[in-house]
């Protein structure tokens, strides 16, 4: 799968950014109520939202705009993931094993409608904790450009 280059034009939008941020930990915090309910499709499927949320927020800052993600990454984590890391992004070692875990069943909308899907043991645990690592990697680069902006 190519990737085609970001837009010539682009004005950060970070208050949508911040939003996306937002709503991801909010779904992170879902994701925690749900495992500990034994819900893990439903804990996977927030993990899915969040970790789509965060990869988008950091394009939203860096390279993109909202409508350009629509058309060119939809809901496509394996598309996301690589135009965030594209963009400057340090991605957390096992992301794109998740994404790889999550990404079909996700695009599918399945989590829902195939209440019998399986993860391997501790998946659900292992994936809230990389979706988490990328929500820290976010924190730690915003900061960063804020301490440069203030220098």
């Amino acid at each position: 799968m190519s990737l085609v280059s970001f837009p010539k034009s682009f004005t950060p939008d970070i208050a949508l950014a911040d939003t996306f941020f937002r709503n991801a930990a909010a779904h992170l915090d879902g994701a925690d109520w749900a495992a500990d309910r034994g819900r893990n499709n439903a804990a996977l499927h927030a993990i899915a939202i969040a970790l789509e949320l965060l990869l988008k927020s950091h394009l939203l800052r860096t390279a993109t705009d909202d409508r350009w993600n629509r058309r060119h990454i939809g809901h496509d984590l394996d598309k996301a993931a690589r135009y965030a890391a594209r963009a400057g992004l340090g991605l957390p070692p096992q992301l794109h094993s998740v994404i790889a875990q999550l990404h079909p069943h996700f695009q599918r909308g399945g989590f829902q409608r195939d209440a019998s899907r399986s993860c391997p043991s501790g998946f659900s645990l292992d994936a809230r904790h990389i979706a988490r690592q990328l929500a820290q990697t976010l924190l730690e680069q915003e900061r960063r450009v804020n301490n440069a902006r203030c220098s």
